[in-house]
This record gives structure tokens, sequence and C-alpha cells, in this order.
């Protein structure tokens, strides 16, 4: 049996070693639980394609990851993460909700001249179930809504605010140009503030003239006229919060001349 003690005492007479942690275990990221509240992917996406008061749908199409990481997201939603947010959270959600899906169902049929051409007179694009969030809006009884059920069944009869006029964009040169950012619940007053000052503020879409004490205004105020005399009185009444400078004579009691401009329906696309 050979002797094993000289090779005993030379390895007790060694420096101690210090053993190497474990490698840490590399998983993939999950993510995290429940939508962003500050909506980030959408105004990525908004950010570099609203073009002033038009949209870049042509080049969304031929990059959509992140509108559709966006919707995605929107869809994984479940009811009692919605029920835990406070009202503005709320409304900016269903404020993105409507505009999401209308860029979506745009891009999903460009190109095209107007999003009048995505349906037709039996059944209108806003009356058609595109969105899969019924789960979201259990009182509606369906699986999928429309976009005329957020706006008509959902923004306006539950939150009473009649800015979102300002906020939600149907696609057309018409309509209030669509914000270069999400919607979110601590800015929302805000934004929404800021948006129907640019709305009133531009001549294509609404002109006052004080001299001849006559409105020419946004087809919106006609079609929605109860939303505004509820929240001001008349619709006269609701510009003049917004637009200091006329307040003297437009929220008075006094009869003015109001017409309503034409409302252009081609698509607010930035490419001709």
């Amino acid at each position: 049996m050979p002797n094993v003690l000289p090779l005993l005492l030379v390895a007790l007479a060694l420096p101690a070693v210090a053993c190497p942690p474990p490698a840490p275990v590399t998983m993939a990221t999950a993510p995290a639980a429940g939508l962003d509240p500050k909506h980030a992917v959408w105004t990525e996406v908004l950010a570099k394609h609203v073009k002033g008061d038009a949209f870049d749908y042509a080049a969304l199409k031929q990059d959509r990851v992140k509108l559709d990481a966006y919707v995605a997201s929107l869809e994984a939603v479940k009811p009692e993460e919605l029920a835990a947010w406070d009202k503005k959270q709320s409304m900016a959600f269903w404020i993105n909700v409507y505009n999401a899906y209308t860029v979506k169902r745009v891009v999903d049929g460009y190109p095209v001249k107007s999003i009048r051409d995505l349906g037709d007179e039996k059944s209108p694009v806003w009356d058609r179930d595109l969105i899969p969030l019924g789960k979201l809006a259990p009182d509606l009884r369906k699986e999928k809504l429309t976009l005329n059920d957020v706006e008509n069944k959902i923004l306006r009869p539950k939150f009473k605010d009649a800015r979102v006029h300002a906020a939600i964009n149907c696609a057309s040169k018409g309509c209030p140009p669509l914000r270069a950012e999400a919607f979110t619940g601590e800015k929302l007053d805000a934004q929404l503030d800021a948006q129907v000052k640019a709305w009133l503020e531009d001549p294509k879409r609404n002109r006052f003239d004080k001299a001849a004490q006559k409105l020419e205004i946004s087809k919106v105020f006609e079609w929605f006229a109860e939303d505004f005399q509820k929240s001001a009185g008349s619709a006269q009444a609701w510009i003049a919060k917004f637009r200091p400078q006329d307040k003297d004579w437009l929220d008075t009691k006094k009869k003015l001349t109001v017409t309503y401009v034409e409302y252009d329906w081609a698509l607010n696309d930035a490419k001709p």
C-alpha cells in the first residue's frame, strides 16, 4: 500500500480556493402582468405614423409588428383588471381601443380611399364585429364588439364626457385629428383639453366669425348635439369653454347663425 501521508500534508498546505457560485439559470422573461398603463407601444406606433392631421397607413402596413403586439395586449386584459382601474384609466383604455382597432381595420384593407369602403350600406364598417373584447363589456352580451359599440354603448353613456368626440378618430379627413400619443389615465384631462382646443382652432373643421355672429362647425356638433347640450347647455356654450377669445359672444343667449362644415369621408392618408 503506498504511503499517502506526504500527499496529504501537501494538500493541507495549499491555500483554500473558494468555490464559484452556481451560474444563474437563464429563463425567458415573462411579460409583466396587466396592460401597460402608459400604453407605450401604441404611443410608438402613433408617434411614428401620425403626420400632422394625416396617418401613414402604407408604412404601417409594411411593418405592423408593434400594432399587432399592442392589439394583442388589449385582448389579454381580463375583466377583473379593467374593474380595478379608475374612471380615467378606463376611459383612456376605451379611447385607445377605438383608435387602435380603427387603424387596424384600415391597415388590414389598405389601400382604400375611404374607411366607408370597408363596409356597405347594409353593414357599415362601424357596425361590424371587429373587436374581440366582449368579455370586458358583459352587459352587451357579445363576443365581439363593433366600433359603434365602443363609441355609443361604452364611451358616451358610461363616461358622459363630450371631449371624447375630439379624441376618437374615424380615419377620415373630416374627423378631429388622431393624437400622436396614446391616452393615459394620468394625463387624460390635459390630453382631452388639448385635443379639443386643436380641433376647434383648425379652420378646415371649425370657423368662427364674431363680426357676422356666425359659426361654421363640424357636423360632429350636429350628430351628437345631445352630448354638448348635456355638458354645457348648447354646442356654442361648450365651445366657448375652450375658446376664451370668443367667450364674450359665444356663451350668450343671443341667437347665432350656425352651419355645419361638410364632412370629408376621404381617408386621412399621408400618402397621396
